[in-house]
């Protein structure tokens, strides 16, 4: 008895092992754009983003503990073109690679990712006036085509969903920005949501929304502008269904502190952004424990 009892919970485990990044806030997310104050500006760049998250299951009568600490690293080529002086064209090409060092299971994976393209109305922009204040308010949405793996196995099973490269769903982003300055000061707000749809395994990750504030300020040496801030980030996920069974150990939300630097060299930007959790809550079960680590972006655009 005790043989199969001990079967069970083994079975219960393989099931449980890889639960880490089934949340919000991976490379599986929704966009973000961040501070852009060049109001009228096509641009093209890269970004390195990358994101740490740590697992681990409590020990039982059976099975010793087990922990995955998880990192999603993402190269993006993204741009913004405007097609009338009104409507933005933002194009999201991102190449991922992800590393697994879990108690169980050590995977490395990389590949094209999921791409994303959207399209934003510009309801109001001052950004041109001779006024003290400027402000410009933009929104608007767009679709993720599922251009990334998302069968990737291990062992003959699938890998931790948000662990794929994709989704393999048409998924669908909807999005808003505000930007208000007084002379060199200025705040940032941004908001999105993403709604998902199931993918051929029906498989359906839950909707994600995020939303930030960043408090910047404007300051110009020579040939060089500077554009320090720092804010607050908040992000939300739905739990995931795999048919119609909700699945444990996915969804939840998190605050996340952030600060960082824009440099702008004539029609160069480059860039640097840190975000540090504090506070979360994943919707881990009572035998786990999610947590998410600190985060940095990078960034290097061209303006024309």
């Amino acid at each position: 008895m005790r043989k199969i009892l001990a079967l069970i919970m083994l079975s219960l485990a393989v099931g449980h092992q890889v639960i880490a990044c089934d949340i919000c806030g991976c490379a599986l997310g929704g966009n973000y754009f961040g501070i852009l104050p060049l109001y009228n500006k096509n641009f093209v760049g890269v970004r390195w983003s990358q994101a740490r998250f740590h697992s681990y299951i409590a020990p039982t009568q059976y099975l010793s503990a087990q922990q995955s600490d998880d990192t999603y690293s993402k190269v993006e080529l993204w741009g913004r073109y405007y097609i009338t002086k009104r409507i933005q064209l933002f194009a999201f090409i991102p190449y991922a690679y992800n590393n697994m060092n879990g108690t169980d299971q050590v995977v490395y994976a990389s590949g094209l990712g999921d791409i994303n393209i959207l399209a934003n109305y510009v309801i109001a922009n001052t950004g041109e006036s001779q006024s003290d204040f400027k402000h410009m308010l933009i929104a608007g949405g767009g679709v993720k085509l599922p251009t990334g793996k998302f069968d990737l196995t291990d062992k003959g099973k699938i890998i931790n969903r948000n662990f794929q490269m994709g989704t393999g769903s048409v998924d669908f982003n909807l999005n808003a920005v505000y930007t208000l300055r007084y002379k060199k000061t200025g705040i940032n707000l941004e908001t999105g949501y993403k709604i998902n749809t199931r993918n051929s395994h029906d498989y359906l990750f839950g909707n994600q929304y995020r939303a930030s504030a960043q408090l910047f300020i404007w300051q110009e040496v020579g040939i060089f502008s500077f554009l320090p801030h720092a804010g607050i980030n908040y992000e939300q996920a739905a739990m995931h269904k795999d048919g119609d069974i909700i699945q444990t150990n996915t969804g939840g939300t998190a605050w996340l502190g952030s600060g960082g630097l824009d440099i702008y060299i004539k029609r160069f930007t480059i860039g640097v952004n840190y975000q540090k959790p504090v506070s979360q809550h994943y919707n881990s079960d009572t035998t786990a424990d999610i947590t998410s680590k600190a985060r940095v972006t990078t960034s290097l655009t061209f303006n024309f």
